[in-house]
């Protein structure tokens, strides 16, 4: 069984699923909305500015073209495109389901 991840304020208990979800969403569907064809300005990565290459580089832009249906596009910016949404996707319908049996556990009790 799942640990309830719970943070208290005055006495008020909220669970952390919730906001993780959304947050997990949030960011698939900003970067969705990214051109991929377009070169990047910024990054984030720090093994890009020290390394110059990091495994992760393209993943943003292979789930972008993903959701233009565009598979080809997709794994050939970066393989894991695929696993990397549908594992987000699966980990954020989990933390919604979570906090649904969290919320019922609270009203039942």
């Amino acid at each position: 069984m799942h640990k309830t991840r719970n943070y208290s304020i005055a006495g008020f208990t909220k669970s952390l699923y919730l906001p993780e979800a959304f947050a997990w969403v949030a960011a698939l569907i900003a970067l969705a909305l990214t051109q991929p064809d377009e070169a990047h300005l910024f990054s984030f990565c720090p093994f890009s500015y020290v390394l110059e290459w990091c495994p992760g580089c393209g993943l943003g832009h292979a789930i972008a073209w993903l959701a233009r249906g565009e598979l080809k596009a997709s794994w050939q910016a970066h393989p894991l495109g695929v696993p990397a949404v549908s594992m987000l996707l699966y980990r954020s319908w989990q933390l919604i389901n979570l906090h649904i049996k969290q919320k019922r556990q609270f009203y039942h009790n």
